[in-house]
């Protein structure tokens, strides 16, 4: 009975309470209201409280916070512009700056990164003027590597073993045929029988020696090549009594190759350079010099193509020289030098070597013999009368510039239209 009471006195005064809220909601008591709420938060009933707190329990919501961090970073990248740059960063953070650096051109060149026939590109030109060479560089593949004789389109090594040297060409190991078959034109009867040869690695020049080097060979050793040039012609030689390498009868600059230069005056030159930089330099043997003409090529001129193409390729005798010299035999197009052309003017073989055809006869290292020697390497005759010479020359038809042609001279004579280029033998 006690405990009842007092819960209907409770509820009594709820009612009364609830009343006068009402009451003071109509008449604006909002002081009579907050003190009623307050006397009754001390029962567990606390639904009186919550439509009374609304207003700062919302309050806090628009405080600045931690959404409104992003907000520097969002507004000015869009996530189409996101990706690109994190494709880029990957790259950036890559092991391997190559690849970063290369993955751009690889894209957008695809087409060009096959391996081409020549470069060669740098087997046709430049190839190998790689890395020091006027193509070789290029690379087609232009990292230095050997490759096989049937596959001449790579570039080769090329160095230079001091500044006053000549820049060589590593050339590979392979086999070829040497000497001309029965059907070539213009073939000679010294230029057979014909056989096949197995090449180990040497260097070659990649081109004539000039006489700008040669000059700095007669300032460091005192060599003095004498006056007197035989030159051609036509019908003979004659004898110029005061033309020397300074003064071969026509212009030149010290970009020509070097003429007025006997057998024995190459011989000096290359044991200079042997002393000079501890290799063994040397005139290259004929088959040497055979093999480096031919760069791969089974036919007469490494263009394969016949006599009357020879003035895009090479200089030979032309109309060109007939202009100064109308007694001499030539073709009837138009090389652009009547005299010799500055090394490297005309396109290189596939190798990267210039100037194998044309421009002047060189001296090689062997002794003239009327056949070709089956063994290449077999000893030389005790009575050598005269040298052999290759690649015919700026006053002699195109036929002179077949690859096997070979001419010969004693091993004294100098001429207006002779020079020479080197071999290296190679470790």
């Amino acid at each position: 009975m006690n405990s009842v009471r007092p819960m209907r006195l409770l509820t009594l005064l709820r009612s009364l309470a609830f009343t006068l809220i009402a009451m003071c909601v109509l008449s604006g008591c909002q002081q009579i209201l907050n003190r009623l709420a307050d006397s009754l938060t001390g029962s567990s009933n606390q639904t009186a409280s919550a439509p009374a707190q609304p207003a700062p329990a919302l309050a806090p919501a628009p405080e600045p916070g931690p959404p409104s961090e992003p907000a520097p970073v969002l507004p000015t990248t869009s996530p189409a512009q996101t990706a690109p740059q994190a494709g880029t960063q990957v790259q950036a953070s890559s092991p391997t700056p190559a690849a970063v650096n290369t993955a751009p051109k690889t894209v957008a060149q695809t087409p060009a990164a096959k391996p081409s026939p020549p470069v060669q590109e740098p087997a046709k030109a430049p190839s190998t003027r790689t890395s020091e060479s006027p193509q070789m560089a290029k690379p087609a593949p232009a990292a230095p590597s050997e490759v096989a004789a049937v596959a001449p389109q790579k570039a080769l090594r090329s160095f230079r073993d001091c500044a006053d040297c000549p820049l060589m060409i590593q050339l590979p190991s392979g086999s070829f045929v040497m000497g001309s078959s029965a059907t070539e034109k213009g073939r000679d009867a010294d230029e057979s029988p014909m056989v096949k040869l197995s090449m180990t690695t040497f260097a070659i020049g990649q081109t004539e020696i000039t006489r700008g080097q040669w000059r700095a060979f007669e300032a460091e050793t005192g060599h003095r090549a004498a006056a007197g040039c035989l030159n051609w012609e036509g019908d003979g030689y004659n004898k110029l009594p005061n033309a020397d390498w300074q003064n071969p009868g026509y212009p030149q600059t010290d970009q020509h190759p070097v003429v007025c230069v006997s057998w024995l005056d190459a011989q000096a030159y290359a044991e200079w350079l042997s002393r000079k930089t501890g290799q063994r330099y040397r005139l290259p043997k004929e088959s040497e010099w055979e093999y480096a003409a031919r760069s791969g090529s089974p036919s007469a001129y490494a263009w394969k193509e016949e006599p009357q193409g020879i003035c895009a390729q090479a200089n030979a005798a032309d109309a060109s020289l007939v202009q100064q010299r109308p007694r001499l035999p030539a073709q009837s197009c138009k090389d652009g030098f009547a005299f010799t052309a500055p090394v490297g003017s005309f396109a290189p073989n596939a190798w990267g070597i210039y100037d194998m055809h044309g421009n002047v006869m060189e001296w090689v290292g062997d002794c003239w013999q009327a056949q070709l020697p089956q063994n290449p390497d077999q000893a030389a005759p005790l009575n050598c009368r005269s040298r052999s010479m290759r690649g015919g020359g700026w006053d002699l038809p195109a036929s002179f510039a077949r690859s096997a042609y070979r001419g010969k001279a004693s091993e004294g004579n100098r001429g207006t239209a002779t020079g020479f280029r080197l071999a290296r033998e190679m470790p």
